[in-house]
This record gives structure tokens, C-alpha cells and sequence, in this order.
């Protein structure tokens, strides 16, 4: 007996290397073969196909209904010795493979090791601030116009995903390597931001993902703004953040209240919030103040102002005069977004 044993932990050890295929033709085999003794063995009512299938399955799965079994002593010899032992064994083979690739498919994606090169129209955040990575997660959920194909964390650290049934997660190699950014579809990235450790971090890593000449936009956070203009002198259209809790503060001391006002401004959890709207680049140019009374009175927004498309700085409060051409961006303050198909612009295509 111990001889058996020993065979049947060798039998199972190689077929937990043996891929799903293998398996499947070893368990076809299997019942073919019992089918087939049975059928020597004179197991006429086992033997009919639908019959044979369901007392196959009800064995391999040990449920024993008791409904068919063996009536001859060649059939219950053959049960005993050949069908029971290989059926379990199989079918605990199955259940461990399905079993374990779950758990690796679930610790593949939990460890950032899963691959989305695929992925379009998603939000890439690239580097782990702990909280404030998470503060940026929830701020980006809220605004479900931008939540289309979801958020992906692209980071270095040895983490697990921190919001696994809310993102996806890539770990990198380095913040530098731009293959590893191929892994979280950065081509087709609808927007990314970067927000490492240090100024030469994100510089690193902005590079790194400009390398896969993205088609969304780009946002890097700096501490420096002399490390801001080394990106943009090479690509113009990244747009830098730089610290702000100085000059919130100094305008809360000189205008009070002004900092309830900014973080008002910046939630889309509640209240108004700053919106911006790109108008498509083949419409023709309107008047500033004939668009502020639109976004006004049939929009209940507030128009800030405008961006040409040539990437210059906003014009903020502009006169009305100021015409404002196709493919410029325009700033807003409303309590939900203003969609483009509501505008009453100019002639638009041909």
C-alpha cells in the first residue's frame, strides 16, 4: 500500500506542471479508458453515454448518489482500483489548478506585476505619496465625467494595490524606464500625473512617459520651478503644478476667507467648482462677452476666461471684446460641467 501511495503523490506532482491542455486530455484518457473496461467487464446500464457522463462526474466528484453503481465484481474492481483513485485525483487536479490560478492572477494584479498595454482612455498616476496619492484617487472618483476608463497607479514601491477593487496597479522597475510605462498603457492615456519624491524624481519620470509620445495630458508636480521650466523648454504642453499653500495662506491673511473660496474651487464634491472646456479647433471665433452671457444665463455658470490654443497663459477676466477662436480652452465655474454639445458656438466642420 505504501507503494501506491508514493505512485499516486508522484502521478500528482507531475500534473500540477502539466498545462490546462495536457490535463484535459489526460482526463478524457482516463474516462475513456474506464468507459471501456466497463464496458468489458459487462456494465450495460453504466456504459450508455448520458449515463456514462453523469456517473463519471458524480464519482470523479465524490457526491455518490448511489442512483448507478457497478453490479458485477469485474465493474467493482475496476471502480475500486482504477475509475475512483484516478476520477479524484483529476478532478482535486482541476480544483488546484483553477484554485491556484486565481490566487496568482489575484496576487499578479494586488502586486502591480499585471500588464495593460491595451488600455485607452484611463487616468495614469505616476509615483506613491501614501496619503496624498490617496487624497488624489478620491478627488479624481468624485468627477465621474473623467472617470471613464478608470485610474491606474504606476509606482515603485513594493506595495500591494491600496485600492484593489478601485484601480489597477503597476509596479515599476524604476521611474525611468520607459518599457515599464508600455505596462500601463501610457500611449493611450486620456491624462497622467506625475507626483514622485523629489523634483529630479518627477523630472525622471516625466521624461520616461513623454518617451512613449502619450496622446493625454500631462500634469507634473515640481517643488522648484526652475526644474519646470527644464521639462517644458522640451515639451511645452506638460502642465507644471507647483507649491501653492504659501500664497493661499498670504491671500487667507489679506482677503479672509479666501481659502475656503480656493478649496471650494478645486472639490467637485460640493458646491461650484472650476471646470475647463476645450472648444473644437474648426469653429469660428466668438466674442468673450457674447459667450460669458451664454455660460451665464442659459448655463448658470460663471466664465473666468480663456486659453488660445497655442498654449499661451490664460487671459483671466478679459474684456468682452477679446474674440475667442476655435480650439481655445475655456475656464468656468458652475456646479457640474457645461457639456460641449450645449454651447451655442459658431459654425463648426464644414
Amino acid at each position: 500500500m505504501p507503494v501506491f501511495v508514493r505512485l499516486m503523490r508522484l502521478f500528482r506532482r507531475h500534473l500540477a506542471l502539466m498545462s490546462w491542455s495536457v490535463l484535459l486530455l489526460v482526463v478524457v484518457a482516463h474516462c475513456l479508458i474506464s468507459w471501456q473496461l466497463m464496458v468489458m467487464a459487462g456494465e450495460e446500464k453504466l456504459v450508455t453515454p448520458t449515463i456514462w457522463f453523469y456517473f463519471y462526474m458524480v464519482t470523479a466528484a465524490t457526491i455518490g448518489y448511489g442512483d448507478f453503481s457497478p453490479q458485477t465484481d469485474g465493474g467493482r474492481l475496476i471502480a475500486t482500483l482504477w475509475l475512483l483513485p484516478g476520477a479524484i485525483t483529476l478532478f482535486a487536479m482541476f480544483l488546484g489548478k483553477a484554485t491556484t490560478g486565481l490566487i496568482d492572477s489575484w496576487r499578479r494584479h494586488a502586486m502591480g506585476k499585471s500588464s495593460y498595454p491595451t488600455l485607452k482612455g484611463h487616468t495614469v498616476i505616476v509615483g506613491w505619496m501614501g496619503r496624498d496619492t490617496l487624497r488624489t484617487i478620491d478627488l479624481l472618483m468624485q468627477d465621474t465625467e473623467t472617470d471613464d476608463e478608470g485610474i491606474l497607479l504606476a509606482a515603485t514601491e513594493e506595495i500591494e494595490n491600496p485600492r484593489p477593487d478601485e484601480i489597477r496597479f503597476v509596479r515599476l522597475e524604476s521611474l525611468a524606464d520607459p518599457h515599464g510605462y508600455q505596462r500601463a498603457g501610457i500611449a493611450e492615456a486620456a491624462r497622467i500625473i506625475v507626483n514622485a519624491a523629489t523634483d529630479e524624481q518627477t523630472l525622471a519620470a516625466s521624461f520616461a512617459v513623454l518617451a512613449n509620445h502619450p496622446k493625454g495630458h500631462i500634469v507634473a508636480t515640481f517643488d522648484r520651478a526652475d526644474t519646470c521650466a527644464v521639462l517644458r523648454a522640451h515639451y511645452p504642453r506638460v502642465e507644471c503644478i507647483l507649491p501653492l499653500h504659501v500664497e493661499v495662506m498670504v491671500r487667507a491673511a489679506q482677503d479672509a476667507g479666501s481659502a475656503f473660496v480656493a478649496a471650494e474651487l478645486l472639490s467637485i464634491a460640493g458646491g461650484a467648482t472650476q471646470f475647463s472646456l476645450r472648444i473644437p479647433v474648426d469653429c469660428v471665433a466668438l466674442s468673450y462677452g457674447k459667450l460669458f452671457t451664454e455660460f451665464k444665463h442659459q448655463h448658470g455658470a460663471t466664465l473666468l476666461g480663456y486659453m488660445l490654443a497655442d498654449g499661451s497663459a490664460p487671459r483671466l477676466n478679459p474684456p468682452d471684446t477679446d474674440s475667442v477662436a476655435g480650439g481655445s480652452m475655456l475656464y468656468y465655474i458652475a456646479d457640474k460641467r457645461v457639456e460641449l454639445g450645449r454651447v451655442g458656438w459658431g459654425a463648426c466642420g464644414p
